[in-house]
């Protein structure tokens, strides 16, 4: 099945296990791994040739054989389940067979969890279903002994310097090709890495640093992010309705949308909360990295940011402390937590940890 992943970034094992699996397709797997390692992409591609369908249909979510599962607000609601339930009923309308597709699978409640359990113990025999989580070990146990798993890895940073051309992004992306691809081509995205960069700074020498309004700054930063992508989606619509003249059409094209725009929106302003956290904690990598001697291994130090040679002001635990704190915010981001209060509490404690480590 050469040709079905050409031009995605090479994930090697992942392209080697869905390759092989389209030659004898089972009823399930779980595309799994980091943020930014193209696990959609490969998703897409993959049930575009189990359905042997232009990749276009699956991406665009138009084809019939195709049922699409994702988050609505925090998590996939019972309800959404159920549906999936009620479509196992249907044979397929085009293709050979039917493809659910189920992104954030970790995101399943555990009513919703279990009405899929029931789903993947009695497939029908024309049913495959695609699972996509950056969180698989949040899964129930009997999903995941009931799922073919399909690993994902985070890009190397020369894999992501060789697709960007900005080696600079590459390396303080963390293996994400989203992250490298639009700090490398939008500077207003670049310019918002450079004012979490300057609140790293600011949490750690500035006596009278204000951690609600930086906290605000941040936030608003991320929900321009979301207003930002939730307008593309809009746009995408108005597009297609250009061609679209039958009302009912129009009216299920213009829900679907309205749908994916909110999701969009949601995505985008929680990916770049996560960049936020996560450029606060290299910042502070760095300050232990150049403080400790070790310039070498310093990613930011040529880059968005000057290099912060003074941050190691309280010492080496005073630094770890920060660094503890940053991923403890980092987690909690993870399970949803409201964001104003996690930054808030980031910030508070960050500038508070020189004074903590050195009582």
């Amino acid at each position: 099945m050469s040709g079905v992943f050409d031009g995605l970034p090479d994930q090697p094992e992942a392209r080697r296990l869905l390759e092989a699996a389209l030659a004898r397709p089972s009823h399930a797997y779980l595309l799994s791994g980091p943020e930014g390692s193209c696990k959609r992409d490969y998703a897409d591609r993959f049930a575009a040739a189990l359905l042997d369908a232009d990749p276009a249909r699956v991406a665009g979510r138009t084809h019939p054989d195709l049922f699409v599962l994702e988050p609505e607000g925090a998590g996939i609601l019972m309800d959404d389940a159920r549906r999936l339930r009620r479509d196992l009923h249907l044979r397929p309308f085009e293709a050979a067979r039917r493809v659910y597709l189920i992104l954030d699978a970790h995101l399943l409640r555990d009513d919703g969890a279990n009405a899929l359990l029931k789903s993947l113990e009695e497939p029908p025999a024309y049913g495959v279903f695609v699972l996509v989580s950056d969180h698989a070990g949040r899964m129930l146990p009997t999903i995941l002994s009931r799922v073919a798993a399909v690993p994902f890895r985070p890009f190397p940073a020369a894999v992501l310097a060789e697709r960007t051309g900005d080696p600079v992004a590459a390396r303080v992306a963390m293996g994400s090709l989203r992250r490298a691809e639009r700090l490398t081509a939008d500077p207003e995205a670049a310019e918002r890495r450079r004012m979490y960069l300057a609140v790293a700074a600011a949490s750690r020498r500035d006596p009278a640093f204000d951690a609600a309004g930086a906290a605000a700054q941040i936030l608003e930063a991320a929900n321009r992010c979301g207003r930002e992508e939730g307008t593309r989606v809009a746009a995408e619509l108005d597009a297609l309705l250009l061609s679209v003249d039958d009302e009912r059409e129009r009216r299920a094209l213009t829900k679907r949308f309205d749908e994916r725009g909110k999701r969009a929106a949601r995505r985008a302003e929680w990916d770049e909360l996560r960049l936020a956290v996560d450029t606060i904690g290299l910042w502070y990598r760095d300050a232990l990295a150049g403080g400790l001697g070790a310039q070498d291994v310093m990613l930011d130090s040529a880059g968005y940011g000057e290099p912060p040679d003074d941050a190691m002001e309280g010492g080496v635990e005073a630094t770890l402390e920060a660094l503890s704190v940053v991923l403890d915010v980092r987690r909690s981001l993870e399970l949803n937590v409201h964001p104003a209060l996690a930054l808030e509490a980031l910030l508070t404690r960050l500038a508070a940890a020189p004074a903590a480590v050195g009582a």
